[in-house]
C-alpha cells in the first residue's frame, strides 16, 4: 500500500521535525521543500524577494515532481492553503493525483509559540527571513492558522506546542489508513 503522508501547519509549528521522524518510523521518504528551495540557494545564489519568490516556485516543482514518482513518501512543506488569498506557499492542486493514500498531518501550534521559534531558528539565508518584522511574523502566523487544514486528504491533528509522543501520532496515521480502506 502506497502511503502519502501530507504535513501541514503553519511555519515553525514543527513540520520538518515531525515528518523526519514519521518518515523514519514508516521507512518512507522525506520530501522537504525547504531542502529543495535550500540547494537551489546555494547553486543559484540568493537575491531579493522576488529572486527568492521564482527559486521558490522551481523548488515548488521539484517537490512536485519527486512526490509523484515516489513509492510513498512524508512530504512537507509550508502550502498554499484552498481558503487562503495569499500568493504565497506550495500549490496543493496536484496533491490529488498523489499515488496511494494520502494522509494530511497537520501540525497545530499557537501563532505566538511558532512565532518565537521562527524569529529565533536560523535558517538559510536566502529565505530572507532577516527581513521578516515580529509584528507581522506573529500576525501572519495568526491569519493562517486559522484556516486550519489544508483538507485534501483525512486529517490526524498533532499539537507541536510542547513535545511531541511520536508512538500516538504513529497510532493516529495507522488508524486513518486502516479508515481510508473502508
Amino acid at each position: 500500500m502506497l502511503r502519502q503522508i501530507i504535513i501541514s501547519g503553519i511555519p515553525a509549528s514543527g513540520k520538518s521535525t515531525v515528518g523526519r521522524a514519521v518518515a523514519a518510523a514508516l521507512g518512507l521518504a522525506m520530501l522537504d521543500k525547504d531542502e529543495f528551495l535550500e540547494a537551489l540557494f546555494n547553486s543559484q545564489g540568493i537575491g531579493d524577494a522576488e529572486w527568492r519568490k521564482r527559486l521558490s516556485r522551481a523548488a515548488d516543482e521539484i517537490l512536485r515532481e519527486k512526490a509523484l514518482r515516489s513509492d510513498g513518501a512524508v512530504i512537507t512543506s509550508w502550502w498554499r492553503h484552498p481558503s487562503s488569498r495569499v500568493d504565497s506557499g506550495t500549490p496543493v492542486e496536484w496533491l490529488s493525483s498523489l499515488p496511494g493514500v494520502a494522509i494530511e498531518l497537520h501540525c497545530v501550534c499557537s501563532p505566538h509559540v511558532a512565532a518565537h521559534r521562527f524569529l529565533l531558528r536560523k535558517r538559510h539565508e536566502g529565505h530572507l527571513d532577516h527581513l521578516k518584522k515580529p509584528a507581522e511574523v506573529v500576525a501572519s502566523f495568526e491569519e493562517h492558522a486559522a484556516f486550519g487544514p489544508l483538507g485534501i486528504a483525512r486529517v490526524v491533528r498533532v499539537d507541536t506546542d510542547r513535545t511531541v509522543e511520536m508512538s500516538a501520532v504513529l497510532a493516529q496515521i495507522d488508524y486513518a489508513l486502516e479508515l481510508s480502506f473502508r
